[in-house]
């Protein structure tokens, strides 16, 4: 007699198999299998009934068992390629959606959300890869104030409308908070001769900075408040006293604490920095009339003060300061991909897909040892070099963990201060020249292209530029190939290139004393564009131009310049001075132990117009 019987076969994640359908009596063995529901019992059932009529439906099974069991992409796709007319395919497909979607916000393009929506037109996740898609491709790269404005109403489930929403609210901020006319207060102590010579030289500096940018500069007088229609002040505390330690009072010290407050954080200083220096116009006496730090140009205190102008509450741009139990030496960034290295040589792989909310997705350490690290690359999706003084390490990623393909040391390669990648050929530069390193070959062995000292290496593809400490020289790999470099841009004598980077047509080199700009109008010939002297900008550590925009970190904190460094329009203040990346408009800094992310989005989406009207324009839009 025939009969007809339906077993309900539960998968992982609620989907719901079809009963198996038999001719003649089902078997106690597959009616077991199908209640345990699990690869052992379906296996048991093959080994013991190899014959049966639900042989076929067994081995299926297992297959679907094992992608519920391990739910990856890969093992989806398998199961898809040995069955793709399984009646089970549309509960796994929707079962797959998130891991679709992950891949695809991880890759962050265009292409990548458009493949997952082909795949995926409706639900949830289709909702937010539309939104991701409009983000991409319309806002990312150059957001504007009414760009963020239409995406925040209209894509509410995307990824990054939060996101948008805390740029776009930035960039409000900004305008909200805009200085045109600043108080300033010196307060001097009472044993400093001279104090209102002092207190006129203060104002004097003050003055002449703040009015270059348009903004009117009042006096407190002392004992007062800032007035009402004062948009924010700065405070000036100058002392000379005795210095506590080995010598006590036999020497004197001069120090100024200058802090700068907006009106809509009143308690709260925008920027707080004290300067102080051996007292030496008092030690070694003084010459002429003026018996005041102001009779020493060459004065020590000179050396490290300055004035830290902003044209608005600056500091508000941080978004998220991420801090660490060593010190960062380094970071490089790749899409959504930031590689964090720490001085021992250990590293972090971070998603960056939100700078709001970065996330550490891998980590490598390295064993205890004397090595010293201090630059970082990705090289693509597995591989990362990590080198310094110390010598190279290519570490590759694997699923068991980061792992170590390559290691040459300094008496193998020389100190490394710079590595690129062209295709697959990893090149770094360094003490004992430029070597290059075949990724795709399986033992990975280091050829001197070049030799001599050379601090940099940067590749933009079709060209190789290369940093020696006094010049530049450009090659391209068949003649680096050929162990030949050249044109050559000469620096000149002393200047001791650190760091090289390119963005956009201009090459930046940073130096000893200062930092140089070159057009790459014609990138086989670059010519110098622009100089900047430290005595101006500070001692600099890196350098980024974006748009119409310089931005120059070191000691004094991250300052925002005209793209030839004429003059500087705002100083934001960071404890992270080492150097920095930036990810669309997102910087993101390193130095001691921490992590510091700016959101510059006000200065990409505002026109820079003359020293005298700086961001005015845009604000009047």
């Amino acid at each position: 007699m025939r009969r007809m019987t339906g077993t309900a076969w539960r998968l992982t994640g609620a989907v719901l198999l079809l009963a198996a359908v038999t001719s003649g009596c089902v078997s106690t063995s597959w009616d077991t299998a199908s209640e345990r529901n699990t690869i052992a019992a379906y296996t048991k059932f093959l080994r013991d009934n190899p014959d049966s009529e639900h042989a076929t439906d067994a081995a299926e099974i297992i297959e679907v068992l094992r992608v519920q069991n391990h739910l990856t992409i890969n093992f989806y796709e398998e199961f898809v390629g040995r069955y793709p007319d399984s009646s089970y395919l549309p509960g796994l497909k929707a079962q797959m959606a998130p891991l679709y979607f992950e891949r695809a916000r991880a890759e962050n393009t265009s292409e990548s959300y458009r493949a997952f929506l082909e795949a995926y037109s409706e639900g949830d996740h289709a909702r937010r890869a539309v939104g991701n898609l409009a983000y991409v491709e319309n806002v990312r790269i150059d957001p504007t104030a009414t760009g963020l404005q239409d995406f925040v109403a209209a894509y509410p489930e995307s990824d990054f409308t939060d996101e948008a929403r805390a740029s776009l609210e930035l960039f409000q901020f900004r305008r909200a908070t805009n200085i045109e006319h600043v108080g300033l207060r010196v307060e001097v102590s009472p044993n400093v001769a001279q104090p209102n010579r002092v207190r006129r030289g203060f104002a004097a500096i003050v003055a002449a900075q703040y009015r270059d940018l348009g903004i009117e500069v009042e006096l407190i007088t002392q004992g007062a408040a800032p007035t009402d229609e004062m948009d924010g002040w700065l405070r000036l505390d100058y002392e000379e006293s005795e210095a506590s330690g080995l010598f006590g009072g036999q020497t004197l010290l001069s120090r100024c604490r200058v802090r700068l407050f907006h009106k809509s954080e009143p308690d709260a200083p925008v920027w707080d920095r004290t300067f102080e220096a051996p007292a030496e116009h008092i030690l070694k006496g003084a010459h002429g009339r003026d018996k005041t730090l102001f009779g020493n140009a060459r004065y020590q205190f000179w050396d490290r003060f300055f004035i830290p102008v902003s044209t608005w509450a600056t500091s508000s741009t941080r978004v998220n300061r991420m801090d660490f139990l060593e010190d960062v030496a380094a970071i490089d960034i790749d899409g959504d991909r930031a590689a964090l290295l720490f001085k021992r040589g250990g590293f972090n792989i971070l998603d960056v897909s939100s700078p709001l909310e970065p996330k550490v997705i891998d980590r490598y350490r390295r064993d205890q040892d004397l090595s010293r690290w201090s630059g970082i690359k990705i090289l693509d999706e597995k591989n990362i070099a990590i080198f310094g003084p110390d010598g190279v390490e290519v570490v590759e990623r694997t699923e068991a963990g980061p792992k170590v393909r390559g290691k040459w040391e300094v008496h193998d390669i020389g100190a490394v201060w710079g590595a690129d990648i062209f295709g697959s050929t990893l090149l770094v530069s360094g003490a004992k020249g430029i070597h290059a390193i075949r990724l795709e070959q399986s033992v990975l062995t280091p050829h001197r292209m070049l030799e001599g000292e050379f601090v940099g290496v940067v590749v933009r593809d079709p060209y190789i530029y290369l940093a020696r400490p006094n010049r530049i020289e450009v090659t391209a790999p068949k003649y680096l190939m050929r162990h030949l470099s050249g044109s050559k841009v000469r620096l000149g004598n002393g200047f001791n290139a650190r760091k090289m980077r390119i963005e956009g047509d201009l090459l930046y080199l940073v130096g000893e004393s200062e930092t140089v700009e070159l057009s790459l109008e014609n990138p086989g010939r670059p010519t110098i564009a622009a100089r900047l002297d430290s005595e101006k900008v500070g001692s600099i550590a890196d350098v980024i131009g974006i748009g119409s925009h310089l931005y120059l970190l070191g000691d004094r904190g991250l300052q925002i310049a005209a793209a030839d460094g004429a003059w500087v329009s705002d100083s934001i203040q960071v404890e992270a001075t080492a150097s920095f990346e930036r990810k669309e408009r997102y910087a993101f800094l390193i130095g001691q132990r921490t992590l510091e992310i700016l959101d510059l989005g006000p200065y990409s989406m505002s026109q820079v117009g003359t020293p005298a009207s700086v961001e005015k324009s845009s604000d009047q839009e």
